[in-house]
């Protein structure tokens, strides 16, 4: 289960007798276990990612929240706003309630999207808190320790990509199931297979970073935090001692780079609160010269 787990974890779009070949079980064994995986809710879902940056979205903030008596209805309703992609909306525990992440073409539209949310909740919003990320790095799930190389997935600024009509159908398929086969984009979009394949693989280089499960930690034993560090000095050795650190811990899932009173964040996969307090001394040890305040 765990090496099928990790292998899938940002492979899953291969054909099945590969994932199976890497996991040295039987086509039959990997079906089986996968279709077990949905059904408990392990994998929640399978995800795309896009570098929304190429299509001119080129602004992304994390917005923080704290309400007056916050609960999930009050994320519900939450819509998607002109020029704005509003792409996850989370509940969580700590300083904060709730975590937005949105996509916006100006810096302005951020501004909008804030008043909004004013507007929507009236007086509930008792304070909130924006962050702009710069780097994005997504981690191979490295929890189990299973050796294996795997890229990292990062998104940084990049050009706009050059993207038609069959591309936007694709993409809008991809989009709500990243494991779609390409036979059943062909279907869908009415096109053949051959151009699917031939398109897909063009905006794999140019347009799709990567692909991701949705795993529902919980589901397996673990919890994920995230913690908030303010670096004082973000040359270029700091930022890449910090992705370097980030890459060779098994507990940092994603480390982000950016603007804002906190200027690093680092998602942490653990199991008891004691691993917690461990790593968050280990980054304190290791970023004591550059540390400022962390939560």
């Amino acid at each position: 289960d765990k090496k099928l787990i990790s292998f899938l974890f940002h492979n899953f779009r291969m054909p099945i007798t590969k994932i199976a070949r890497f996991c040295r079980i039987s086509r039959e064994q990997a079906e089986y276990r996968i279709k077990k995986y949905e059904e408990k809710g392990i994998i929640k879902d399978y995800l795309t990612i896009f570098n929304l940056g190429s299509l001119g979205y080129k602004r992304n903030y994390i917005i923080r929240l704290r309400v007056k008596n916050p609960h999930k209805e009050k994320l519900t309703r939450i819509i998607r706003q002109k020029d704005i992609l509003l792409l996850t909306k989370l509940q969580c525990y700590g300083e904060w309630d709730y975590i937005l992440t949105v996509y916006t073409k100006e810096r302005i539209n951020v501004l909008d999207f804030v008043s909004y949310l004013y507007e929507l909740w009236e007086d509930e919003i008792l304070d909130y808190q924006i962050f702009e990320p710069i780097e994005l790095h997504f981690f191979p799930l490295k929890i189990f320790d299973i050796k294996r190389e795997e890229r990292t997935i990062s998104l940084i600024e990049s050009q706009e990509a050059k993207i038609d009509e069959v591309d936007e159908k694709m993409i809008g398929e991809l989009s709500k199931k990243a494991n779609i086969k390409i036979i059943e984009i062909a279907d869908k979009i009415n096109e053949n297979v051959g151009t699917i394949m031939y398109r897909l693989k063009r905006l794999e280089k140019n347009f799709i970073v990567g692909y991701r499960i949705f795993l529902d930690v919980d589901k397996i034993g673990y919890k994920l935090s995230q913690v908030m560090l303010r670096i004082n000095n973000l040359s270029k050795e700091t930022k890449s001692k910090i992705i370097g650190y980030a890459k060779q811990n098994k507990r940092i899932h994603a480390a982000s780079i950016g603007v804002g009173q906190f200027n690093v964040v680092f998602q942490i996969i653990y199991k008891e609160p004691s691993e917690l307090s461990e790593e968050i001394n280990n980054i304190k040890k290791s970023f004591s010269d550059n540390l400022v305040e962390y939560r």
